[in-house]
């Protein structure tokens, strides 16, 4: 049985994932005012932990805190947002190195169903499935590098951007689906370069995805580096 201690980290953790999501997923959009009562609501949260989950998402960027106007969500900037992806390609296309090197037929055949996952969620149009079958692919991809350091350090780079940005644009999941294949393939051959290369292709293709978006959309929430 779980001590009164432990209960509240849970819960904790739980309203943090579940803001979170909100955020990735794009309930709540860029320079959105939210507000503890909202999150509460719209969340089923305690006040408590709905307090702690904002504290947390602002210290993680995700959310801003202005004196005199309260809590927002982050805009989204276009130099930010480079520089994350900047540190994911190196981070990641070196764990998909390591990965490759000590490949085993479990973690091939993980990779493998991930990337099937991701054709039917987006067939389905399901995007909550879509991005969850994504997270559990790199997740799969990475954990065989043996390294949780680094595997940390990548998921706390995804927590930098809304995913759904990219989500919401199908010509750009085709994409992305297609460089997950290949990098499927790749890892399957433990071939340890080429899966990085694939890598670091998927995630700098991203990035011109993202700027060509927010370019285009010119949201007045959205903050654009000149």
């Amino acid at each position: 049985m779980l001590d009164s201690k432990t209960s509240f980290h849970t819960k904790r953790e739980q309203a943090v994932a579940k803001v979170k999501d909100a955020i990735m997923m794009g309930r709540y959009q860029p320079g959105q005012s939210l507000k503890q009562v909202q999150l509460m609501a719209d969340l089923d949260l305690g006040a408590t932990p709905a307090r702690e989950a904002a504290l947390e998402l602002v210290a993680m960027g995700l959310l801003v805190h202005e004196s005199h106007r309260g809590m927002r969500v982050a805009d989204l900037d276009c130099g930010r947002v480079a520089h994350v992806y900047g540190v994911r390609a190196l981070l990641e296309a070196e764990a998909a190195r390591l990965s490759a090197s000590r490949a085993t037929a479990q973690a091939i055949e993980r990779v493998s169903r991930h990337a099937q996952a991701m054709k039917t969620a987006f067939a389905n149009h399901d995007l909550r499935r879509l991005s969850a079958a994504d997270t559990r692919f790199h997740q799969a991809l990475y954990g065989a590098a043996g390294n949780p350091v680094l595997l940390k350090l990548i998921e706390q780079m995804w927590d930098q951007f809304p995913r759904y940005v990219l989500w919401q644009r199908p010509e750009r999941v085709r994409q992305s689906i297609h460089e997950h294949g290949d990098i499927a393939r790749k890892f399957a051959r433990r071939d340890a370069d080429g899966t990085a290369r694939a890598v670091e292709r998927h995630i700098l293709h991203g990035l011109d995805a993202f700027n060509t978006i927010l370019r285009t959309e010119r949201s007045p929430h959205v903050e654009i580096d000149q």
